[in-house]
């Protein structure tokens, strides 16, 4: 299969362009032709081009008008609207570009028989996968009004839930992006010319204010390869992704690290629980179920571990007991879904842990600053006893030499 990109004019006159996956140029011509289009041009892409666009087209979408998209289809379907006229609607409301250019394909393809949740997994990484689970589901399950309302719930608590991360870190980030700065300064120009006359007035330099002197240094002699560094940290997790392996030790670390751990685990949990929930009340079958589990969790540890544990209850075994099994699952979680699966009210049970972690997840984040604020201290106070230190000692020296 190759990207191909093309321009045509639609049945309104208007020319439009865009990019469609195929396996062959005639075949890419044909579904472009199948959709009313005049073909003008066309020619085969790059896929790492295209990944590239698509990344990009994806981050100029945010999650709010994922959610404004989900909530007002859900009302119109409610309503009784027909799926087309929806769209329609939503496409001329809707300010995006590359939001109204994704409701527009969707409207296409629904036109040409495709489903709607179809059309909107085939708008890439615009539509986040938990989106494109719950209306696949919904249906599936002639639910698909209430999987939009489910779906955009999910999506309101994931934007609560960054936006009161980037609430509580925004101190934290402040106070060491300035002392480093500070830091900086004073090995770069403060530094070299106190030691210059240090140096000139015959002071013996102690070992602190040297290994300053030696970072000094080198900070001056490689400070472009150093500030490039930092900027291509951002794409370390990126680099780290693409190795399954490299996913496992960073997620399995990612979930031990004390404060970071009362955040990523209560999230996964509280996720964990939702979609199960959802899944359950939906009528999916077992194997299924933890097929579309395993994505929805964004942690490659819990996904193996859920993964071991669909193959013992495929293999008759309870779900309690197969997660008992693998272990990292709470006594918690296991005790309340064996209740659920003894009881017959499995769903009840999910939604109950669903709500305690969500709890347990929000108490977290507005603690978060407060649990930071410690650390952050700390390390700035140390910074700073190093810059004082450094500066002082030299001084003492200087001093005592003259009072001799």
């Amino acid at each position: 299969m190759s990207f191909y990109s093309y321009t045509a004019i639609d049945v309104t006159g208007r020319q439009t362009s865009g990019t469609l996956e195929s396996g062959s140029v005639d075949e890419a011509a044909r579904e472009i032709a199948g959709k009313g289009f005049y073909l003008l041009t066309i020619q085969e892409t790059s896929a790492t081009l295209q990944k590239i666009k698509t990344f990009l087209a994806s981050h100029q979408v945010n999650r709010m008008e994922i959610i404004e998209f989900a909530q007002s289809l859900s009302v119109m379907l409610k309503a009784g609207m027909p799926i087309l006229g929806c769209l329609e609607d939503l496409v001329a409301s809707t300010s995006n570009k590359i939001m109204k250019s994704a409701i527009r394909d969707i409207k296409k393809r629904v036109e040409h028989g495709s489903s709607v949740s179809t059309a909107i997994a085939a708008q890439g990484a615009i539509f986040p996968d938990i989106v494109k689970t719950l209306l696949s589901v919904g249906e599936e399950t002639g639910r698909f009004d209430e999987s939009l309302q489910e779906a955009a719930d999910h999506l309101i608590r994931v934007q609560n839930l960054a936006d009161a991360i980037k609430k509580a870190l925004m101190y934290p980030i402040f106070a060491i992006f300035t002392t480093l700065s500070a830091l900086i300064f004073w090995l770069a120009y403060v530094l070299p010319k106190l030691v210059g006359t240090m140096l000139g007035m015959g002071v013996k330099l102690p070992p602190l204010t040297v290994a300053l002197i030696t970072v000094s240094a080198l900070f001056q002699a490689h400070w472009g390869k150093m500030l490039f560094s930092l900027l291509l940290m951002p794409l370390i997790p990126y680099f780290m992704g693409k190795s399954r392996r490299a996913r496992l030790l960073r997620d399995r670390a990612v979930i031990r690290i004390p404060i970071v751990r009362l955040i990523v685990f209560n999230r996964i949990m509280a996720s964990f629980a939702e979609q199960f929930s959802i899944l359950v009340a939906a009528g999916i079958g077992i194997e299924r179920l933890f097929s579309l589990l395993l994505p929805s969790l964004r942690n490659e540890y819990f996904a193996e571990k859920l993964s071991a544990a669909k193959a013992s209850v495929l293999n008759g075994n309870t779900i309690s007991d197969s997660l008992q099994e693998q272990g990292g699952f709470p006594n918690l979680v296991i005790r309340m879904i064996n209740i659920g699966e003894t009881s017959g009210t499995l769903e009840n049970q999910l939604k109950f842990l669903s709500g305690y972690y969500t709890k347990k997840l929000n108490d977290a984040t507005e603690s978060l600053g407060k649990l930071i604020e410690p650390v952050v201290m700390i390390v700035i106070g140390g910074l700073f006893a190093v810059i004082i230190m450094g500066l002082m000692l030299p001084i003492y020296e200087l001093v005592s030499k003259m009072l001799k």
